[in-house]
């Protein structure tokens, strides 16, 4: 009887982080006449939560309006037929998510 060696590979399906260089977008000196717009991420409470900070925020600024939307899916980036028309009607956006 001939026993033969047996060979394992043991594979690491790990991989380091590869960092990106960011930098912050420019802030506004004031968002008094600035168009908010509020981005919940469809978890329960998200909006309600969105619609108190801007509640609290209202009674220091004086804003333009305010943009809704819901992205409706909390695993998943917001699609563009959600943030394009977000995005180019706001000065800002607040985004939360709800529990």
């Amino acid at each position: 009887m001939v026993i033969e060696a047996t060979k394992i590979s043991i594979l690491d399906p790990t991989v380091q982080p590869i960092p990106e260089s960011t930098s912050l977008a420019p802030r506004p000196t004031s968002l008094d006449g600035a168009m908010v717009g509020l981005l919940a991420n469809g978890k329960r409470n998200s909006e309600e939560l969105l619609r108190a900070v801007y509640s609290l925020l209202q009674d220091i600024y004086q804003f333009k309006g305010v943009v809704e939307l819901n992205k409706g899916d909390v695993s998943r980036p917001a699609p563009k037929q959600i943030m394009d028309p977000l995005l180019e009607k706001s000065d800002l956006v607040i985004t939360a998510i709800g529990d």
